[in-house]
């Protein structure tokens, strides 16, 4: 049993946007939304440390509320930052997709790149449109606010 597993942080609503300086509304809106994925994206670094260190990162989301919120409050990769903020929206009450993706900066064939990036669609009461939404983007390109996706 690993150390985190003995000793398990719940996820907490409060604690998630306390870490990210979130004193916005809680009201499952678009505004809120695009408030709470900026908040988090200037809040929570992008870092692989434990994948260059050898070691398999957790998402389990105890360990990624314990990684991320507490603790050394240290950041993560995609899988790590996407996870915890669809258990933010969820609570939020946002209804959350998990989807995944291709990595396709600086590629001449996007269907040669195997799909190893976490995104997720939001869909907020209310609303006609689906969002893409994205908080673990590490390089140029990351969504500074979630896309509405419209139908061409």
């Amino acid at each position: 049993m690993s150390e985190s597993a003995r000793t398990a942080t719940p996820f907490s609503l409060d604690a998630y946007l306390e870490r990210i300086g979130w004193e916005g509304g809680r009201q499952p809106d678009v505004a809120t939304l695009r408030g709470v994925q900026l908040a988090h994206l200037r809040a929570v670094p992008f870092e692989n440390l434990d994948a260059l260190g050898g070691r398999a990162p957790s998402l389990d989301l105890s360990d990624l509320t314990a990684k991320l919120v507490h603790g050394r409050r240290r950041g993560g990769y995609c899988y790590e930052h996407n996870t915890l903020f669809a258990a933010a929206l969820e609570a939020l009450g946002v209804r959350v997709t998990r989807l995944t993706a291709r990595v396709v900066v600086g590629a001449d064939r996007f269907e040669d790149r195997p799909r190893t990036h976490m995104a997720l669609l939001a869909e907020v009461p209310g609303d006609p449109l689906p969002y893409l939404a994205d908080v673990g983007f590490g390089a140029v390109g990351s969504l500074l606010e979630p896309v509405p996706l419209i139908a061409a």
